[in-house]
């Protein structure tokens, strides 16, 4: 199916430019075609017409068998009254025809017909790019052996001043496009500045200062993006600190419980406690980690490889795992919230099987990590289902495993505070295939 969008650019600037450079081009096609057509057709037309008519009056005047002037004083006399040049050339014939370029294609063949109105059956010639900018036309009557040539000026036979008109519009349109552009690059600026200010504080870099400019419409969005970041910033500080109070508030009569248990004699019961008590430590650690994030961690250039690589030796005991890395894998990322999102990858992929294969793959556009494990995998259906918070999935990927259901979660949060994304598909070892993606 055929759709515009296909052929046309995609950016702002481009798209703007051809929206005032397509109008232009159409415009001067149309005034071309439309005043040659028209004024200088018809002004090359009159104007062949005069001289048609002046040639068939020289050679009315050049074989009149009444009138009793010499030749000379014919010639002479059509020189100084109609202001042409003409020679009888004795024993000569009419040449071949000229090789007539294209662009003269049209006043030719308009002085070709009114020639042959004006002359009627008296055979001629002409060459309209004869020297010293001259139309040359030879005769040849039908009672002479003799041919006459007629030396005419070519302003006077056709409208030679049109390709002036074309320049000086080809000139004022280019003086508009320059024009247009130099408006339309302050505006886009504007809009760039706008999407980069946007990329940047949905990475989480607050740092980043905009100064809303250009149009009306443009500093209206600025000022509603940046409200709308202000009102995020408030909910997530609102979030973190509601969270680190329970969390402080929990972790007082935990550690008195964690007292009292150490103050009692040793026994199986004493160990589940304490062991709950430990869960219970963890998953406040990770509702704290789920709600603050690594937002105030500065970005660094960093390649993902080191990371990938990293965090996979830290989990190498508990399952057997191997990393394949890339070369120019350099991306701005927050390094300690890529290499938790990697950990809680990696860990998830050795708490389920027994064999984990780390892959790090390199494109132009961005760094892919892919972790791929042996184990019993997840049914395709809930897919997206893994990603949300506190979700305990089927019985054979959570069978007498710790956590609270947070690691994908988190690991797909800052993902996409880069940016990127994470996505679940099914493994060639069999089990589970994770996918982080951050663009560069």
């Amino acid at each position: 199916m055929f759709r515009l969008r296909d052929f046309t650019p995609r950016g702002f600037y481009a798209r703007s430019i051809l929206i005032v450079l397509v109008p232009l081009v159409l415009l001067l096609i149309m005034m071309t075609w439309f005043f040659f057509n028209t004024h200088i057709a018809e002004v090359s037309r009159k104007l062949s017409q005069t001289i048609a008519g002046d040639v068939a009056l020289i050679e009315t005047t050049m074989t009149s068998p009444t009138d009793t002037r010499s030749l000379d004083e014919r010639t002479q006399d059509i020189a100084d009254t109609l202001r042409m040049t003409v020679t009888r050339l004795p024993g000569a014939s009419l040449p071949p025809p000229p090789k007539r370029p294209f662009w003269s294609y049209d006043r030719d063949s308009i002085l070709e017909h009114e020639l042959g109105v004006s002359l009627k059956d008296v055979p001629f010639w002409f060459d309209t790019n004869a020297e010293n900018s001259q139309v040359e036309i030879q005769l040849a009557p039908a009672n002479e052996d003799a041919v006459y040539r007629i030396l005419v000026d070519r302003k006077r036979t056709f409208a030679t001043t049109g390709h002036i008109f074309i320049v000086w519009v080809i000139l004022f349109s280019l003086l508009i496009i320059i024009i247009a552009m130099g408006f339309l690059r302050n505006q886009v600026r504007s809009v760039l500045k706008l999407a980069s200010a946007a990329e940047a504080w949905g990475r989480g870099e607050n740092s980043f200062i905009l100064k809303p400019s250009g149009a009306t419409e443009v500093r209206q969005a600025a000022f509603a993006i940046m409200e709308m970041r202000d009102r995020i910033l408030a909910h997530v500080d609102q979030r973190t600190a509601m969270l680190a109070g329970v969390s402080h508030d929990l972790r007082t009569p935990l550690t008195r419980l964690k007292l009292q248990l150490a103050l009692l004699p040793p026994s199986e019961d004493r160990e589940a406690a304490k062991r709950d008590l430990d869960d219970m430590a963890a998953m406040l650690d990770g509702y704290l980690a789920f709600a603050r994030g690594e937002e105030t961690e500065d970005y660094q250039d960093i390649p993902l490889s080191d990371l990938a690589r990293e965090t996979a030796l830290s989990i190498a005991e508990q399952a057997d795992v191997s990393v394949t890395t890339a070369p120019e894998s350099l991306v701005r990322v927050r390094p300690l919230a890529v290499k938790r999102a990697l950990a809680n990858l990696i860990q998830n992929a050795a708490d389920h099987a027994d064999v984990v294969h780390v892959t790090v793959m390199s494109s132009e556009t961005a760094v892919s990590v892919i972790v791929e494990d042996d184990g019993p995998g997840i049914d395709k259906s809930l897919y997206e289902e893994a990603f949300k918070p506190f979700s305990r999935l089927d019985e054979a990927r959570n069978q007498n495993k710790s956590g609270v259901g947070l690691g994908l979660a988190l690991a797909r949060d800052v993902a996409r505070s880069h940016g990127g994304d994470i996505l679940l598909s099914r493994s060639g070892l069999g089990g589970l295939r994770a996918t982080l993606t951050i663009p560069r």
